[in-house]
């Protein structure tokens, strides 16, 4: 019953994988430093969730390497800080070796978060929003601010645009972050009422 489902799904990421990596496609969205960043990094990080989500897992392995979710937050928080830096975003369109391990970080890190996510607890979710919305908030306001090109590859007014992205992503998770942090675990009431009792 759940084998076509399946199977269809296996042959979208097929397709997705190569597609992405491919020059056509690849080149389209890097020509904008707002597509490179909003988009291709995004898209790849879906690729990489979906294509760990086919996988079953496998009970204790994942959380032998990933205690308590540390490991998989650090390297989520290290992709998206170190892919918003002008220097590592040059590089990537300078050197296909560089493309290539870009593109690797990041499907690497949506597998990652997809089999770690549900391990996570509800600090360390809102620890890591709220840390990628301050460095998608500092990137953002230095990409706009800035008056000369930061990107070897991209003028100034693409910058911009990046920028006023990076910040709109920013206000989301900030929003989403402030969402989670007032409401209240579903665990607790029960607790609370177990201890008056």
């Amino acid at each position: 019953m759940n084998q076509a489902p399946n199977i269809s799904r296996i042959a979208v990421l097929a397709v997705a994988v190569p597609l992405l990596l491919a020059p056509p496609l690849r080149h389209l969205l890097e020509a904008s430093m707002a597509l490179h960043m909003l988009v291709e990094f995004p898209l790849l990080l879906a690729v990489g969730w979906a294509a760990a989500a086919q996988r079953p897992r496998a009970a204790g392995r994942d959380s032998r390497w990933d205690v308590e979710g540390l490991s998989s937050a650090v390297l989520v928080m290290l992709t998206s800080a170190l892919w918003m830096l002008p220097v590592a975003l040059d590089l990537a369109l300078l050197d296909p070796w560089i493309a290539l391990a870009k593109a690797l970080n990041w499907l690497a890190a949506g597998a990652v978060l997809a089999r770690a996510l549900q391990r996570w607890p509800r600090e360390l979710r809102l620890f890591v929003l709220f840390n990628l919305a301050w460095m998608m908030a500092t990137a953002g306001l230095l990409y706009r601010e800035s008056e000369s090109r930061l990107c070897v590859n991209y003028l100034v007014d693409q910058q911009w645009w990046a920028g006023t992205g990076l910040l709109g992503v920013a206000l989301l998770l900030g929003a989403l972050a402030i969402r989670m942090a007032m409401d209240e675990p579903a665990s607790a009431p029960a607790g609370r009422h177990n201890a008056a009792a």
